[in-house]
């Protein structure tokens, strides 16, 4: 008899998901943590506190403000978001750990080109790179 694969009670992920737990309801650890971001976080104030910032540096430099970059769909809302509803000028800074695939350094450079901004990528020395991910895997 073959065991049934187990599913997030809410956004059905399964367990194979890599990093995926389940609360004692069978929710993932991922609905929990946008239900929390949902309820608790008030977004209303955040913002706020963005406009402030956001015009506090505005204009002071060459660059309005600088975003980091890993090349992923966060980063890259992040990126499109601060351009779009500020119209700021950013510097962005790319770190480059050396496991970029790719498929993402074309979507990354599509994104630079479209958008026009200035783009600074930055590669570690190889030893800190193996450094800090060995930290990630083995915590």
């Amino acid at each position: 008899m073959t065991e049934k694969l187990k599913r997030c009670s809410n956004c059905l992920l399964p367990e194979t998901y890599e990093t995926i737990e389940f609360d004692e309801h069978g929710c993932c650890n991922i609905c929990n943590s946008a239900k929390i971001k949902k309820e608790k976080i008030d977004w209303v104030a955040r913002k706020k506190l963005l406009d402030q910032l956001i015009e506090k540096y505005r204009g002071k430099g060459d660059y309005d403000c600088i975003i980091p970059f890993s090349g992923g769909k966060d980063s890259t809302f992040q990126l499109l978001y601060l351009m779009k509803e500020y119209k700021i000028k950013p510097l962005v800074v790319r770190f480059n750990h050396g496991f970029m695939r790719s498929v993402i350094n074309e979507n990354n450079q599509r994104t630079f080109k479209k958008l026009g901004v200035d783009v600074i990528e930055f590669t570690p020395n190889w030893k800190i790179v193996k450094k800090t991910h060995a930290r990630i895997i083995y915590p």
